[in-house]
């Protein structure tokens, strides 16, 4: 038997098509008396019964649908998934607290990179709080990364909001960097800014400190010797002729005798590690009596 829709082979008993879906309907020889035995009953049961072909496509089109709806559900709850997770990850990432705990946790196992990527970001996200460039500071000394470290450290020497206890620690922790470096203009120069005259004492040897005149400055009657000292090590150069004083000027080795006229002496001292002082500088006018200004 062939379908009367599509044309395709029917096995022998079966009222639907595989292939089309179409029902076939045979009209059997009419039969009064077997209809008369049957009866009603017997035909409701006849038409309840299941037919083979047709049962087998209609499971299988519900197994299809049943894969195609877990699919959907499986794939939607792996994209619910896949944004919390990136959620989280976002708010981490835009998370100093989350950070810098992070950051703590690198630094204790020695994962010094990590640990400054970390801090790096917190430092990104609160940019008044001092004291993580303390915090990475420390990680770059305990890494030995020194190039690092002496910037971060003058970072928090200029940061608007370092209080004077961070300052005081990071010129403390900077100091020993830069005589190791052999920067002694920088260690002059910390220790002159930071008015701590215990830290000055425990570094006298690199303070290059002005000189000191003997004469004050002002208008004199006579010849005048002008002396020039100085506490600190080093040696002492001057000049009569307005110029700053260096190395190139004239050292200071006697009394300097002022004598009539009007001259400007500056002066400076150059320590042992060449560290330059402040100019000291003075004016005299030097008058004799009897040209009428007694």
């Amino acid at each position: 038997m062939r379908c009367p829709k599509c044309g395709a082979e029917l096995p022998e008993g079966f009222l639907y098509c595989e292939k089309c879906g179409e029902e076939i309907h045979v009209v059997p020889d009419y039969d009064p008396a077997l209809d008369i035995a049957i009866g009603v009953e017997g035909t409701a049961e006849a038409e309840e019964q299941e037919i083979p072909g047709k049962r087998s496509f209609v499971d299988r089109k519900k197994a299809r649908q049943y894969v195609l709806r877990a699919l959907i559900a499986v794939l939607t709850l792996a994209v619910i998934v896949l944004i919390i997770i990136t959620r989280v990850n976002v708010n981490h990432e835009n998370s100093a607290t989350y950070q810098i705990a992070l950051a703590v946790k690198y630094r204790s196992i020695g994962e010094y990179d990590k640990a400054i990527t970390c801090y790096s970001k917190a430092i990104q996200l609160e940019q008044d709080d001092v004291g993580l460039l303390t915090d990475i500071a420390e990680v770059y000394y305990l890494k030995n990364d020194t190039a690092w470290y002496e910037v971060t450290l003058k970072q928090v020497l200029n940061h608007p909001e370092a209080t004077d206890t961070q300052k005081k620690w990071a010129r403390e922790m900077l100091i020993p960097l830069m005589i190791k470096k052999g920067d002694f203009e920088t260690v002059y120069k910390l220790l002159k800014d930071s008015g701590d005259d215990n830290l000055i004492a425990t570094y006298q040897e690199y303070v290059a400190p002005k000189p000191s005149f003997s004469l004050m400055e002002g208008t004199y009657e006579d010849i005048q010797s002008l002396t020039i000292t100085s506490y600190a090590e080093g040696k002492i150069y001057y000049s009569m002729d307005g110029t700053v004083p260096g190395e190139t000027s004239k050292l200071y080795t006697m009394p300097i005798v002022i004598d009539f006229g009007t001259v400007t002496i500056k002066a400076c001292l150059i320590n042992s590690y060449g560290v330059k002082s402040d100019i000291t500088e003075a004016t005299y006018d030097i008058r004799l009596p009897e040209n009428g200004n007694k």
